[in-house]
């Protein structure tokens, strides 16, 4: 049996390689990919982002749970959380390289906000894969949304870019 932090820095690698692809594909290559999906305020980037990233974290969180049946959510949000964080750590770093002021600040934020989100999203992969309540997910989501909104109203200077 591999230990877990081999399976982490395999998925980190793999998250890693797509979200570089996916970076230099949007902003930088000849393709001319559009900013916003035609007719919606939805950013491709975004999209393709959330959708790889999502997968990402449940194939690993089921390489855990195979591995060890005995995980609880907690621990497969953690495992979840590091994959994020080791991938989201190298990419700021890389992509500091392209900044021209305030490096430190766009890769503190950039770190800290990203992984807090993918462990909320790696949170409900894992309850799912774990519990199977999808009544009770769907009741988490809609609350992690009605709070996310109301601390956007809340405080509306912290959530602008």
């Amino acid at each position: 049996m591999k230990p877990f932090s081999i399976t982490i820095v395999k998925y980190s690698g793999i998250l890693l390689l797509w979200v570089l692809i996916l970076w230099w594909g949007t902003f930088f290559s000849p393709l001319n990919i559009p900013e916003f999906i035609p007719h919606t305020p939805i950013k491709v980037y975004g999209l393709l982002f959330f959708g790889f990233t999502l997968t990402i974290l449940i194939l690993a969180q089921k390489e855990f749970l195979t591995k060890n049946t005995t995980l609880n959510v907690v621990n497969l949000t953690l495992l979840g959380a590091a994959i994020c964080f080791i991938n989201e750590v190298v990419f700021q770093f890389i992509i500091s390289f392209t900044e021209t002021s305030d490096k430190l600040y766009y890769f503190i934020r950039g770190t800290v906000t990203t992984t807090i989100l993918w462990t909320v999203l790696s949170f409900f992969t894992a309850f799912q894969l774990k519990t199977r309540r999808t009544g009770q997910l769907i009741l988490f989501i809609l609350v992690f949304i009605v709070l996310f909104k109301v601390l956007t109203m809340a405080f509306p200077a912290f959530f602008k870019s």
